[in-house]
């Protein structure tokens, strides 16, 4: 099986870099890939992140009459790769990739993924941060989150 393509929407960027842990993909993933749309919204660039505009443009067109025009280029991007992983926090983005049998996670996935390999000390502490800085969380999400990092 080929090796794993990871690619990321703009929020988890945006949410990762606010709290000043964008280097977390890159200590997870190695590198990430993005479309340039993905990349103007979310203003970061980094040698390791790699912009792909490599998707289908019909497929893109689809996806943008229900979503960002960010999420569709990502899942559109997605939709070319034969093994890959999908970093989208947006629910509608999330039930779409999932629907067309993508496999995803978010940014809280990638936070507890970070905490499992003791890249951070506190997930928590990066939950808390997210939420100061405006990165929507639902009270189930934080405390599940929490309990799967076993932390109060």
């Amino acid at each position: 099986m080929p090796e794993r393509v990871v690619l990321s929407d703009a929020s988890t960027l945006i949410g990762l870099s606010s709290i000043d842990a964008l280097h977390l993909l890159k200590d997870l993933y190695g590198r990430v890939e993005v479309t340039t749309i993905v990349q103007d919204e979310a203003s970061v660039m980094t040698p390791w992140l790699i912009v792909n505009d490599s998707y289908d443009s019909t497929v893109f067109r689809s996806l943008a009459s229900r979503l960002d025009n960010g999420e569709a280029s990502a899942i559109a991007l997605a939709l070319t790769q034969e093994n890959c992983l999908l970093i989208i926090d947006e629910r509608k983005g999330r039930r779409q990739a999932l629907a067309l049998g993508l496999k995803i996670t978010g940014l809280v996935g990638v936070i507890i993924k970070a905490k499992e390999r003791g890249l951070i000390d506190s997930g928590k502490d990066k939950l808390d941060e997210l939420l100061v800085r405006g990165f929507r969380l639902s009270p189930k999400i934080y405390t599940l989150a929490l309990k799967r990092m076993q932390e109060d």
